[in-house]
C-alpha cells in the first residue's frame, strides 16, 4: 500500500512539474514571443544573407530597408584567393593579351608533367591526344571539328593561348573556374612544347647569350 502511494506521489510531482514548464514557456512576453530553449538552434547569431534587416521584428533601419547582408561588393573588392585578369572578354583584350602576356612560370620537367596531366583531364575529349582536333567528342560528332591544329610552327601566341583557355573561345567554353592562373600557364606550356614543338628554354638561352656578348 505504502508502495502505491509512493508511486502515485511520483506520478503526480512529475505532472505537477510538466504543467509548470509549460504554463512559463506558454507565458507571452512584449513583442509576442515565448521564452526560448537553446535559441541558438534556430535564431543563429550569425548574420543571415538573406534576411531584410532594414525591417527586423518592428525595428525599421532607414539605411538597411530592402538591403540584405549578401550585398554587392563595393567596386574594386577582390575575392580571398583571387588575382584580377586585366584584358576584356572582347576582341580588343584577345590582342592585347597577345601582345602584353608573356608565361611567367619557369619551365622544367615537372611543369611539363604537371600540364600533360591538366591537358588529359580538361583538354584532350575535344582537342585529342596529339593536339590535331581529333577528340573522342569530335570522333563521335558531337562537336565539330576543330578549327585549331596545335602543330609545328602555328602563329598565336601564348598570351593568346592564356586568354583563351580564360574567356574560351567560340564553342570552347571558359575553365576560369577550373583551372587557375599558375595551372592555365602550366597548360600553355605542355601544348607549346609537346604539340608546337617549341623550345620552353629559347628566350632564356637568347638572353643569357646576349649577356655573354655583352661581357666579352
Amino acid at each position: 500500500m505504502m508502495f502505491m502511494k509512493t508511486k502515485y506521489q511520483n506520478i503526480l510531482a512529475k505532472l505537477t512539474l510538466a504543467v509548470v514548464i509549460l504554463s512559463v514557456f506558454s507565458c507571452k512576453e512584449k513583442d509576442g514571443l515565448a521564452p526560448e530553449y537553446m535559441p541558438d538552434m534556430y535564431r543563429s547569431p550569425s548574420i543571415e544573407p538573406y534576411v531584410d534587416y532594414g525591417d527586423l521584428k518592428d525595428r525599421t533601419n532607414v539605411e538597411l530597408t530592402n538591403k540584405m547582408s549578401a550585398r554587392t561588393p563595393v567596386e574594386g573588392t577582390i575575392p580571398r584567393g583571387f588575382s584580377p585578369y586585366e584584358y576584356k572578354n572582347d576582341a580588343e583584350g584577345y590582342e592585347l593579351a597577345g601582345a602584353n602576356l608573356k608565361n611567367p612560370i619557369q619551365y622544367d620537367d615537372n611543369i611539363g608533367k604537371e600540364g600533360k596531366e591538366l591537358y588529359g583531364m580538361f583538354c584532350v575529349h575535344c582537342h585529342g591526344k596529339t593536339g590535331q582536333g581529333d577528340g573522342t567528342i569530335v570522333e563521335r560528332e558531337k562537336f565539330p571539328p576543330l578549327p585549331v591544329k596545335f602543330k609545328e610552327g602555328l602563329a598565336i601566341s601564348e598570351g593568346k593561348m592564356f586568354h583563351t583557355i580564360t574567356y574560351g573561345k567560340g564553342l570552347m567554353g571558359s575553365h576560369a573556374s577550373q583551372l587557375n592562373k599558375e595551372e592555365r600557364w602550366k597548360l600553355v606550356h605542355y601544348i607549346r612544347t609537346e604539340f608546337m614543338k617549341e623550345n620552353p628554354n629559347k628566350v632564356i638561352e637568347e638572353v643569357v647569350a646576349s649577356d655573354e656578348t655583352i661581357q666579352e
